[in-house]
């Protein structure tokens, strides 16, 4: 059988038949040294078959007369330093071998190295297509992406000789002086003397994450183990925030460089990039230039293309997340080598409020109008309305939406208007109690956005357009806009798409208003971020437009909060299969087919686009590096001789995900490549459901294409042909390749059609703000102002009333305190009672006492998935001590909880649905008897869900 080895030519992928030790060397190992900087043709830095027990390889540059060393042998490459004194070796073996046969030879080789030259050389094995480092002096050998150069491996033998414990070196005051930000420090530096290299810190938004790596920086500089740092970041926002913020303010004496364009000045100390720009430009340094790379929420990338640059770099990885350590993925973890899915450090967010690192928010402002609750439904408009309606155009059938398709499929400017009124009103403002403080409203689209913008300035003209700016990627110099917004007066409010989501460091920020829905429980916690930060404890140094700030105000106009307590993991993100992926999958079907009608011309066509689409992956892609056994196999004959279902299934499941990494593409060109396979598809299959879906579909692209220009009018008469209906009245799989041959150039040039959306200016109003009827007589208010007199009426009497000074101090307090606090506040204007406290945060099992510290801020409500949790644990363990429960039952019984952190109930009938009955169609009273889910359903029923 031949075994294929995979060579780089002309940036492709191209394939070669089992290549000898010494072919492997001249044909593969020699351009990768070429590759990483070394002149193989000069003896002073690469001496080939260097024999160890022999004579010198340069005049007088090892000493003559060298004692025997045992074993002998000769090491297949001596890398050299610039003193012409050995660095490393490398040992080489033929492409069918593991290049880790060899460890043992080439650690004998660098002992005699180390006891002639007293230098402990470091090691690299390969058989070209594997590389593996060995720095012995501190970790296992590890594979690798590409040889060092000279100045890295000096680097880090030097590092290896002089690096101190970083334990020894004084944390800068300057830079973090409190006390989890110091802890997160010393479990890295605990990590590094273990010869760790990968670490993930959990840290809650707004509590330090940049300042602390800032000072893990300064550290590992100052204690010889960093020179070259990077600073990932996965949007430019966050790269000019983390060079100005980061880089320029806390370590202004180290040269540093901000990535851009794809080029990467190489002499620096510090550089900052975006992974995407990162993307384009890794391959051109080698692994080994970067000792330390911090990377901000770009852990996420694991899951896709660019977890090449992650992987690529030989360095220490710092990860850093404010996501909750209960949501962050399992492959997280992984990647970062967690131990039990424990992060190195984690500070939470409710630490961080209960230590004053953070503001809490206000209880959330929920408000919708009229047509967001009933929709807009033009039969149930007022005669005036509808006279309108028909004017304009429209049918009455044609206004049916519901509340949740405004702003996707229906715009309302009444609607829109009601929210900016409503913001108005009842945000919080600044000192002069007119003009909101700094605000964040997060918008649907770009197009909200500007309607909103435009409905301020015309309600609100005395700002002269200077109180609210739009914040996105399709505004001209975004990153000036935030600037602008952090540090000047005005703009008060930003409303943005996406832009300012997660990520952006503004103290000042005191309202949040969702404009939209949120479905992803992380996302929905790091928008709320943007709002905890304190503000400066040096009171001069506080902006004059934001001189207090204990809490926050998050004003929901989509019930976001309420979604995810019905639904508490939000909803989880489709799988998104990459065209290319689509397009190969297809493909693979179509030749099943050929082969089935042994249509031998056909398959031998398709069979040629599959073996091009392989052939043509991205050399450069580190996980097309790693998958090239697969590749070999997928390009060898046993695959195509038989081409089996065993094959088929190997092609699709291995091979068809690698698409994805191929980017030198054109998105309509693929999406136009990919009508025409399944258009071919569907006609193999006589569908004539999805031939008609894909002849709509493809005729409205051919017309979307621009006759005006050149390139477009050549294809004239191709275009007549594809438009007639004599064309597709008897369509063949050669008409399908016709349009893929013909029209796939030029779909490059197709015009984008916005998507239509209605248009309605129709009056609306908020009518849900949740009112509150708290008085004997009937005396009222709205929930949120309600709220408000009550919370400042107890923050009055806290200085003075002896019972709130008990509770505040957390000393003993008797039933007569309690009833002298509740006559006090239980008077007339208020009404203040444990009844209406449950009202006005809903917690329907909340006491008055935990009401009076939750206002105080020294209490917080159990989440229900706390409570939830914790009454699941106890039922398990004092289950377990009666009788053990098996794995089974535990499943069972966690199926349970989760449907009732779903449902907030359970009844004992629920037991025969699903998803009960995936365990099978009787598995409740086969695993437990009728006396057990019973008292099960009256444990979780007994659960008081604040």
């Amino acid at each position: 059988m031949n075994i294929l080895v995979l060579i780089n030519v002309n940036e492709k992928i191209m394939f070669k038949e089992n290549l000898t030790e010494n072919q492997t060397r001249k044909k593969i190992i020699d351009d990768l040294l070429t590759k990483a900087g070394w002149n193989i043709s000069n003896s002073s830095e690469v001496v080939e078959e260097f024999e160890i027990t022999g004579a010198g390889y340069k005049k007088s540059s090892i000493a003559q007369n060298q004692p025997e060393i045992n074993p002998s042998g000769f090491s297949d490459y001596l890398l050299l330093d610039r003193a012409s004194e050995p660095l490393a070796i490398i040992e080489a073996k033929r492409t069918s071998r593991d290049p880790v046969s060899g460890k043992q030879q080439a650690e004998d080789y660098a002992d005699g190295i180390k006891k002639i030259h007293n230098v402990d050389p470091l090691i690299f094995l390969t058989n070209g297509y594997e590389i593996w480092y060995w720095n012995r002096q501190r970790y296992a050998p590890v594979m690798v992406h590409g040889f060092f150069n000279k100045t890295e491996l000096e680097r880090i033998r030097y590092q290896n000789t002089f690096r101190k414990d970083p334990c020894t070196i004084q944390i800068k005051p300057e830079i973090i002086d409190r006390d989890y930000q110091i802890e997160a420090l010393k479990r890295i530096f605990d990590g590094l003397k273990k010869n760790k290299r990968k670490f993930l810190l959990v840290m809650a938004t707004g509590t330090g994450k940049t300042r602390t790596v800032m000072a893990l920086i300064d550290v590992l500089i100052k204690a010889g183990w960093a020179e070259k740092v990077l600073f990932l970041v996965d949007r430019e926002a966050l790269a000019v925030q983390s060079f100005g913020d980061g880089f320029k303010q806390h370590l202004p004496n180290e040269s540093r460089h901000y990535i851009r364009g794809g080029e990467i000045d190489t002499s620096c100390r510090l550089y900052v990039s975006t992974i995407q720009t990162m993307m384009g430009c890794f391959h051109k340094v080698s692994p080994g230039f970067f000792d330390v790379i911090i990377s901000d929420e770009c852990h996420r990338s694991i899951y896709n293309k660019w977890k090449d640059v992650l992987s690529y770099f030989h360095s220490i990885h710092v990860g850093l997340t404010a996501t909750p350590s209960d949501y962050i993925d399992r492959d997280t973890f992984k990647y970062f080598e967690c131990e039990n899915d424990t992060p190195v450090f984690n500070y939470s967010f409710d630490e961080a409020v209960k230590n004053k690192v953070l503001v809490d928010f206000r209880p959330p402002y929920s408000a919708k109008t009229n047509f967001q609750i009933k929709g807009i439904k033009g039969n149930e408009l007022p005669p005036s309305i509808q006279k309108k309606l028909v004017e304009e155009g429209y049918t009455l059938e044609d206004i049916d939406f519901e509340g949740t398709e405004i702003e996707k499929n229906v715009t309302n400017a009444g609607t829109n208007e009601s929210l900016v009124r409503e913001f108005m009103e009842v945000c919080i403002k600044d000192d002069s109690g007119v003009i909101p403080s700094k605000s964040i409203i997060f918008a649907l689209s770009h197009n909200h956005a500007k309607r909103l913008w435009e409905i301020f300035n015309r309600l609100y003209p005395e700002y002269k357009g200077r109180l609210v700016d739009i914040i996105d990627s399709k505004m001209e110099r975004p990153l000036k806009l935030i600037e602008k917004f952090k540090d000047e007066n005005f703009p008060r409010v930003a409303i943005s798409v996406d832009m300012l989501d997660t990520g952006i460091d503004i103290r000042e920020i005191c309202n949040l208003v969702f404009a939209k829905p949120v479905f992803s429980k992380i996302k929905f916690w790091q928008m709320i971020g943007r709002g905890t930060r304190t503000l400066e404890k040096d009171l001069s140094k506080r902006k004059p437009w934001c001189t207090e700030k204990d809490r926050f105000m998050i004003i929901d106009h989509w019930s976001n909060f309420e979604y995810f307590g019905e639904k508490p993991e939000g909803e989880a993100p489709a799988v998104q299969y990459p065209i290319p992926c689509k397009i190969f999958i297809t493909r693979l079907k179509k030749l099943k087919i050929f082969k089935t009608n042994d249509d031998k011309e056909c398959f031998k066509r398709v069979k040629e686009e599959v073996i091009n689409d392989i052939k043509t992956l991205p050399e450069n892609s580190i996980t097309i590096k790693e998958s090239r056994k697969n590749i070999d196999k997928a390009l060898s004959s046993n695959v195509w001789q038989d081409l089996d279902d065993e094959s088929f299934e190997f092609l699709e499941k291995s091979i068809a995900p690698l698409m994805k990494y191929k980017s030198d593409f054109n998105l309509f060109q693929e999406q136009f490549i990919l009508k025409t396979e399944k258009l071919a598809l569907s006609v193999l299959l006589n569908n004539q459901e999805d031939i008609e879906l894909f002849e709509k579909s493809i005729i409205d692209d051919i017309k979307r294409l621009p006759m005006n220009l050149n390139a477009v009018r050549k294809k004239g008469n191709e275009i007549k042909k594809a438009l007639s209906d004599e064309f597709w009245s008897q369509l063949t799989h050669d008409k399908c390749e016709f349009l893929k041959e013909h029209l796939t150039e030029i779909m490059k040039y197709k015009l984008i059609q916005e998507r239509e959306i209605v248009r309605l200016d129709i009056g609306d109003d908020v009518i849900e703000r949740k009112w509150i009827a708290f008085g004997p007589e009937g005396e009222g208010d709205y929930v949120h102002s309600y709220r408000e007199k009550v919370e400042n009426k107890i923050l009055e009497l806290a200085g003075r009333h002896p019972t709130l000074q008990k509770i505040k101090n957390n000393q003993p307090i008797s039933e007569q305190d309690i009833f002298e606090l509740e006559k006090t506040l239980n008077s007339p204007e208020l009404y203040v009672t444990e009844d209406n406290f449950r009202k006005i945060y809903n917690k329907p099992y909340g006491t008055f006492t935990q009401f009076i510290k939750f206002v105080l801020g020294i209490y917080k409500f159990p989440e229900p998935e706390d409570l939830i949790n914790e009454s699941f644990n106890t039922y398990i363990v004092e289950r377990n001590n009666r009788t053990p429960l098996t794995a089974e039952q535990i499943r069972f019984l966690r199926t349970v909880k989760n449907v009732f952190a779903k449902k907030k109930h359970i009844e004992y009938n629920d037991f025969f649905e699903p998803p009960f009955t995936s365990f099978g169609t009787d598995a409740a009273v086969r695993l437990f008897d009728e006396n057990e889910l019973k008292e099960i359903v009256g444990i979780f029923n007994s659960i008081r869900i604040q």
